[in-house]
Parts: C-alpha cells; structure tokens; sequence
C-alpha cells in the first residue's frame, strides 16, 4: 500500500480528546463524545454467574455462555502478546467478588430525552450518539482511570512504539467480526453486503482503521469529525502493514498521542462507501455522499450490543450480540425509550416503564432533598444514588459580536449572573460554582482562583467603562458600532426541555434588566441547538463540556480553531498567549510544568471570560432494586451500558 499523509482523531472518551458538549439531558456536542469507564467498571463484564445457553465466538475465546463470565479468558492471541515486554497494552486484573449477584437475560429499559441526530458516530454530534456508539462499537484499547499509564487490550492485543512515542504499531485481534447491518435482507437488494463467510459477516482488518484516517484527511466529511481533527495535526503518516497490522506515525512527540492511538474506534469502508444498492461512490465526491449516508440513521461497531431499530420520536433498540469477541453482555436487549417530558421521568419510573433513570433538580428537592422518609417515590425497592461529574456548564459569548468583543463587558454580564442563588435554588445545591475551564477534581484546577462575584454594582460600573450607556433614556445601554446607535439587547439560546433552564433565563433577564441591558430568552429544541451552535448563529449559549483526562487545550481554546466550520471553539476565543500555554502544554510531560501551565491558563480564562462558568454538577438518579448498584465512570456518569446488570431473583414492578 502507498504511503499517504492523514488525518486522525480520538476517542472522546480517552484523555486526548478534552471533552463533550452537554446540555442538560441531552447534549454533548462531541466531544461528548463519550465515556469509557474505570476499572471497576471494566470488570462488570467479567463478572458472572447464571446465564442462557449459547457461545462465545469470535475471537479465539472459548467460553460457552453458560459457564458464565467467570470462565471468559483472554484468546491465546492476546495471552501471546501480553508476554512481549514491549507491548504498551498489560494484562486486565479480573474481579468476581460480586459474581453471585448478577443474572443474565432480559431487557434493561431507559429513558431518553430526545433522538439523536444520528447514529453514524463521525458524522452526528451529540452525546447520545457518543453514548450509543459505546455500545455497538469497541476501542483498541481500555484505559485504567486509576492509572493513566495503563491501558488494557480491546480490539488491539499489541501495541508497541520503537521510537519512543513517534510512531506506534498496532496489531489487532484476529477473529473479530462487524455486525451484520441492520437491513432489509428479504429481497436480495442488500446482500452485497454480505462477505465470503458462510455468516455474511465481515471481520475486522486494518482496513476499517485506514478508512478512518482517510475520514478525516477528506476535508468533504463535516459534522463531529471536524471538533476531533485538532488531535492528529501532529499526524505524519499511517501505513497498512499487513491485514491485522498497521503503524501510525507522528512528527513530533505530543502528551496524549498514545491515548490518541488507544482510542481510535474502527468504521467499515465497506458500507460506507457504497449507496444502498452497492455502487461505489466517485472518489471526487465519497465525503460529501458519507455526510448524508443511507445509513447514517443506524448504528454498527464490533461492540457487545447490535443496533436493532431506531423509531423516531418512540424508540431506539439494540440486542445483545451473540458472536462478541469479549465477556457477554448482559442484557438480551435494550430499549432506549423517548420520553421528551422529564418531569415524567420518576412516574414512569415507579409504573416499571424504566429501571434507571437521573432526576431533574425540582425532582431532586421533592423526591430526595425534602423526603424525611428514606422510600423513594413510595416504594422500597426504589434506590438513589449521586454521583459528582467532571464537567462545567457555561454561557457562550459569541465574541465576533461586537457587543461581546471586550472583556469588561463580559466580566460585566458574568457579575450579573447570580450563580451562588440559582446553584442553590434553581438546581437545588447539586453542585458547585465553578470560576475555570477544568474540573475541581483535577490537579489542572486553580482553587486560589475565586468565581467573579454577583455585584451589579460593579457590573453597572463595568459597562460604563466600556462605553455602554444609556443616551436616550428608555432604560436600555447603548453604544455607537460602526456609526450605528446599537441598544444592548441580546437574544440567549437554551434548551427548551430543561425547567431549570428557562427559569435560570427568567431569574438573569430581571437582572441584567435592571442593569440596562434587555436580554431575550429562546428556547429551542435540541437538534435546533445543535446546528444553530454549530452555524454560530447565536449571541450568547448555554452549554457545558464534559472534560477528560489528561487535559489538551486545543479543541476549544485555541485561535486555530476560532475559523473552523463546525469548530468547538464557537465562541470565537482568540489569545496568543492562550495559544503559547495550549501548545506548551501538548509536548510538556512533567506533571509540575503541566499542572503550572494549567493554572497560568486559568488565569488567564478567568480574566478574558469567553465564558461565563456557572458549575460543576452533581447528578442524582433513581433506579430499581433488581439492578446491582450502578457504578459510575469517572467521566460521564450513567452513560455505558456494560455497567449495569440485573440481580438474581429481583423483586420487579
């Protein structure tokens, strides 16, 4: 094969990629792409007791189903690899103290907030894509969130680096095998689709890791493809070396390249580069025919779940596959149930319409602030469980705005937000007022560093500074912008299925009103906001990132990005000195000299207020006693499927 220069990406959920856009229920604008779990999590599917008939298959394990998970070992392959001293990849440590708890079977029932705008994990952005994605789909490898120098083999059972970070060599696992597509196969139409195996089935080559870097080197393949091209601008070079085996080179030595490499996710050019009836695209054109795919409203991976059907508006299902390289999932199915009113969450809940779901804050003050009782919506069998989140929610400011292009004035807008209050009485103290661009648990945090307080009085004192008065009289500030008399008014884009949102709207219209600057709540669906974030056409967003680690500074801050179609530096941040400290921060490995930069960032951040940050949220949710106790991962709790199981014998509603 030729060599050919290429663009790459990374897995959200790895430490390379920084985060995933969030809104409330529903969001993550990649990034969320998340949402790999910690190590307690890992080993959910290696525990096991009784379970249904069947076998394993597909890569070289030999355990039946109904031996359980306890007896799934590692395939020779792996046990093979995991022996050479030079592999980065170690060995999964296996817990089965809780094995007698866990039943196999059945159908884990949830509740989402609205459909995704996509399945094609490229190509859609969204944190539900993101979530869904980790069910069809498997990375190279599993990072063990206790140490971030380990990483345990998934699809890759070798990888290995002669230069010391350069170039990394991969060799996957061999007997892997795609699902089959979710398609019509009654009429013949599809069956191109099929492979030479007597199964249809197609195994997994390096040739779906190509497809990927061709992906990204096609400047036609928009949507969340474009948030994730930053993290492979060091990439040189990638070659195919065999059907199992390729090697990724950089041209230069960057922190998070092997978290890069270790969280590449496959995608199968034999279906996406094809219309529905198996004509190949034109090479001039394939990315702008991928953006709009036949399939790209179905999900397909490696992973332990099978896409199944998605209804708009009622449904999104999957199933267990019965051919997974790894442990068996365990459940037989999932439904992903639309439930846009989320104030029905617990009622549908308590009717056993749903085993898990999160609460709303006013759900959380009735349900669990103000309960005395200790039974949750009046049944025993009903548990609760909060978890922190390692993420920030934040407005916007679309600095190519005039009215937003100086700092005083959005430090002005931020001392007008009353954050302390509505943390405490709009979302009911789950969580904390937030004054930077990192989360409180990470040591990139600087704690030193205050949150701007609620003072109008100084904000009134800011906007005059910056020249914003009120010359006319009527209430309302104004400047003079290009010869123009502009009013101070703007327009603030939220998520309409969110209460706490439009009431936070309401509770800082009167604020800012009262300062002289007229603002205008507009609630809107979440495919609506998604694109009008990704147009910019707004004045001022609420959203929030979900963060990763290690930090990488890149994606959303840095002036390269601010340009970009799609970019997740919407907002139009441009700093040079914000650009020096994300550079430095990519190629320093001294943990002092990063945790320095971080701060110096910080800083900075805190001073420029291309966000107003608001807090870091604790999130609680309600589920029953015929689950184990969920486990949450340490990024984007309640997001992975393979957490959760069912216990034996349960009491169900």
């Amino acid at each position: 094969m030729s060599k050919m220069a290429r663009s790459g990406f990374v897995m959200i959920s790895l430490g390379a990629l920084v985060a995933l856009t969030l809104f409330n229920a529903a969001q993550l604008h990649n990034l969320e792409s998340i949402v790999i779990d910690n190590q307690k999590q890992l080993t959910e599917l290696q525990k096991g007791v009784r379970v249904v008939g069947g076998s394993m298959g597909g890569g070289g394990s030999t355990a039946s189903l109904s031996e359980g998970l306890n007896s799934w070992t590692p395939s020779a392959q792996e046990a093979e690899a995991l022996k050479d001293p030079t592999n980065l990849l170690v060995p999964r440590p296996y817990d089965f103290a809780n094995a007698a708890h866990i039943e196999y079977g059945g159908t884990l029932k949830r509740i989402i907030g609205s459909d995704p705008q996509g399945l094609n994990p490229y190509i859609a952005n969204g944190a539900d894509n993101a979530e869904y994605n980790t069910y069809f789909n498997d990375t190279l490898a599993w990072p063990n969130f206790e140490d971030q120098t380990q990483y345990f083999p998934m699809l890759a059972t070798k990888i290995t680096t002669p230069d010391e970070g350069l170039t990394y060599r991969v060799e996957l696992r061999k007997g892997v095998l795609w699902h089959l597509p979710a398609v019509d196969w009654s009429d013949g139409r599809h069956d191109w689709l099929k492979s030479d195996r007597p199964d249809g089935r197609h195994e997994l080559t390096a040739d779906d890791y190509m497809f990927v870097f061709d992906m990204f080197a096609n400047a036609q393949v928009s949507g969340r493809i474009s948030n994730l091209r930053p993290y492979m601008d060091k990439l040189k070079e990638v070659r195919q070396i065999d059907r199992y085996t390729f090697e990724i080179e950089y041209t230069e030595r960057v922190y998070t390249n092997l978290g890069i490499v270790v969280g590449l996710h496959p995608s199968p050019r034999w279906l996406y580069m094809y219309d529905e009836d198996g004509n190949e695209f034109d090479k001039a054109t394939w990315g702008l025919k991928l953006n709009e795919h036949w399939y790209n409203q179905k999900g397909i991976g490696t992973g332990p779940y099978r896409f199944v059907r998605w209804e708009p508006g009622v449904v999104i299902e999957m199933e267990a596959n019965a051919e997974y390289w790894g442990a068996r999932p365990p459940f037989d199915t999932v439904q992903m149930k639309l439930v846009q009113d989320q104030q029905s969450w617990p009622r549908k809940l308590k009717a056993g319409e749903a085993d898990i779901t999160r609460l709303q804050p006013e759900q959380y003050k009735t349900e669990i602030k103000d309960n005395t009782t200790g039974v949750y919506l009046g049944n025993e069998h009903i548990k609760y469980k909060l978890q922190d989140t390692l993420g920030y929610f934040y407005l916007g400011w679309n600095a190519d705005n005039p009215k937003f292009s100086d700092k005083m004035v959005r430090r002005a807008l931020t001392m007008a937000l009353n954050r302390e209050k509505i943390v405490s009485n709009v979302f009911h103290g789950l969580g904390e007022v937030t004054s930077g661009p990192f989360a409180m648990q990470d040591d990139c945090y600087d704690s030193t560093i205050k949150p701007w307080p609620f003072d109008l009085k100084q904000a009134r004192t800011l906007l005059e500074g910056a020249g914003w008065t009120d010359t006319d009289g009527d209430g309302i500030r104004d400047k003079v912008i290009d010869g123009q008399k502009v009013d101070f008014e703007f327009t603030f884009l939220i998520y309409g299925n969110s209460n706490e949102w439009v009431t936070l709207a309401d509770v800082y219209r009167e604020d800012l009103l009262s300062i002289g600057v007229k603002m205008v709540p507009s609630a809107v669906e979440w495919s609506t906001m998604l694109k009008r974030m990704a147009d910019r056409e707004f004045e001022v967003y609420s959203g929030a990132w979900m963060l990763s680690m290690p930090v990488d500074l890149m994606q959303i801050w840095h002036s390269s990005e601010a340009d970009k179609t799609e970019s997740s530096n919407r907002v139009g941040f441009r700093n040079p000195d914000a650009d020096r400290i994300a550079e430095q921060l990519r190629t320093s490995f001294d943990p002092a000299e990063r945790k320095d930069l971080c701060h110096a960032f910080h800083r900075l951040v805190h001073e420029e207020q291309p966000y107003t940050f608001i807090y870091q949220r604790r999130r609680p949710v309600l589920y029953w006693d015929h689950m184990n106790e969920p486990e949450f991962e340490v990024q984007n709790p309640h997001r992975n499927i393979r957490r959760y199981s069912f216990n034996q014998d349960p009491v169900r509603p």
